[in-house]
């Protein structure tokens, strides 16, 4: 079983890594100007909302990269189509490589929804980028052989992160506008 930390220890080269920077100055330096461009005259608000964006898309790429790009393809595809099979063996079987997979397949959409609510995403779209986006990477990763597809297990933890993420920013943000007042 590959865990994140077992791909980003061993399979991301330092040209995975270059590419992330590439990603986000890209993704920075153009969204700063259609931010400009569209008349946003608050020169801090321009930078913070370009930044978010710019981190939303390099992630995003990061997830990619360690669930397909990164990842050497089988000779056939590994599917598991059981729901909850995974959480079943980590609880009642006491598997904690299991359990360690779990956990991991929520932090990893966490960031995508604190990113997406800091923007002023609202929880239903983020719900459902995270759900198609976690669906997608299941199916390409059946039909390339890279990694094991788990329609369920995966696509629910990640969903579950992602929202789970949406409700840390909200708390953030509310932070934020306390201090904002102050």
């Amino acid at each position: 079983m590959e865990t994140a930390y077992y791909i980003l220890k061993n399979h991301l080269s330092i040209s995975h890594y270059f590419a992330l920077f590439v990603v986000f100055g890209i993704v920075f330096a153009v969204t700063t100007r259609i931010e400009k461009q569209k008349g946003s005259n608050e020169h801090k608000r321009r930078w913070t909302r370009s930044f978010f964006i710019a981190l939303l898309v390099t992630y995003i790429f990061f997830i990619l990269l360690i669930t397909l790009i990164a990842r050497t393809p089988a000779a056939e595809p590994k599917v598991k189509l059981v729901p909850f099979w995974s959480w079943y063996e980590a609880l009642f079987n006491h598997d904690q490589g299991l359990l360690v997979e779990i956990i991991l397949n929520v932090l990893l959409f966490l960031p995508v929804g604190l990113i997406m609510r800091l923007l002023g995403v609202p929880l239903r779209p983020v719900f459902l980028f995270c759900l198609i986006f976690s669906f997608s990477i299941e199916l390409t990763q059946y039909f390339t052989c890279r990694g094991l597809c788990e329609w369920f297990d995966d696509v629910f933890g990640n969903t579950s992160g992602g929202v789970l993420g949406w409700y840390v920013g909200k708390v953030i943000r509310r932070v934020w506008s306390s201090y904002d007042r102050e």
